[in-house]
């Protein structure tokens, strides 16, 4: 959670206040939730099944990645005034070694439960890896994904849909009930949806980015053009679910989904217009997660009613 401006309330806050406050910044919670949200939604939807434990792998994989990333990116989340960065700096080399730690342990009891997804986690980390450390090979030597232009968004769609697809799909492979290219289409809409998150971040970064030399598509582009492609992808995403379901391969559930797209345009213009702050990001990611989970409650308790299970065209 990136937190900005509010040294004065936090100020004010008692000290535990103030440790809970920060751990939950340092942890991006806020990403977290929406990433085991989603893989208990995509995991009901493939395999029919709810899988509470295969997200809380999702969710342990997401904090992993984006402690370390505020590891890293401790000079740059100083100077951004990101909340938690002076409590990382303190604690650094142990915040480092507990990550490692607990990565290292609970490759080994999820290999023993599901040895199917210990792969797929391997890419994972590996991906957060070269987001957060100069091992990526380029012309000019050796970078990160977040310095490269493109890959830096792009590699945080494959993170999701390898954890929110990949994940259910490895453990309850034998229990898939959606076609391979009913689950194809879903995945092509779910990226260029999730890149609109990521360009929306960059957005309110935008300054701290230019400083830093960040190839964000507002830094390369301008914010205008970087609109334009939000605008662009959501209407991608859209045209995608819609082909699902025209060619049968989705049915009406999944299409209630179009109500995303929808619900980020009407969320982000106004904001967008006078100035996207951490908080709006914050609250537009909470604004996914409570949707995800309205679509869990929803789908339940109209199977629960004895209404159709799914309504293809």
């Amino acid at each position: 959670m990136d937190v900005r401006g509010s040294g004065a309330y936090h100020a004010r806050m008692s000290a535990s206040a103030r440790m809970v406050s920060d751990a939950l910044a340092i942890a991006r919670y806020h990403i977290v939730l929406v990433a085991m949200t989603a893989c208990l939604v995509f995991g009901w939807l493939m395999t029919g099944r709810y899988l509470p434990w295969v997200a809380f792998v999702v969710g342990l994989d997401w904090f992993l990645i984006n402690l370390m990333n505020r590891i890293t990116d401790i000079d740059e989340d100083l100077k951004n005034d990101i909340q938690g960065t002076a409590r990382v700096a303190r604690h650094k080399r142990l915040l480092t070694i507990v990550s490692l730690m607990l990565m290292g342990g609970s490759f080994v009891a999820t290999h023993m439960v599901w040895p199917g997804l210990t792969p797929y986690r391997i890419a994972v980390q590996i991906i957060g890896f070269g987001y957060n450390y100069d091992i990526v090979p380029t012309p000019r030597g050796f970078s990160r994904f977040k310095e490269i232009y493109f890959l830096k968004n792009f590699g945080s769609s494959v993170l999701f849909v390898l954890t929110c697809f990949a994940y259910p799909l490895a453990t309850n492979g034998e229990s898939r009930i959606m076609s391979w290219i009913g689950i194809v289409c879903l995945a092509l809409f779910f990226v260029p949806f999730e890149l609109t998150y990521e360009i929306l971040y960059d957005l309110r970064d935008l300054e701290g980015d230019k400083q830093e030399g960040i190839p964000t598509y507002p830094v390369v582009h301008g914010p205008h053009r970087a609109r334009q492609i939000i605008d662009g992808l959501l209407v991608l995403s859209s045209i995608v679910l819609l082909a699902g379901i025209l060619s049968g391969n989705l049915g009406v559930r999944e299409g209630l989904m179009l109500a995303a797209p929808c619900t980020q345009i009407a969320f982000y213009r106004p904001r967008y217009r006078r100035g996207l702050t951490p908080h709006d990001c914050i609250v537009l990611t909470h604004l996914g997660t409570a949707q995800l989970a309205l679509y869990l409650v929803g789908t339940f308790s109209w199977l629960r009613a004895g209404l159709p299970a799914n309504i293809y065209l």
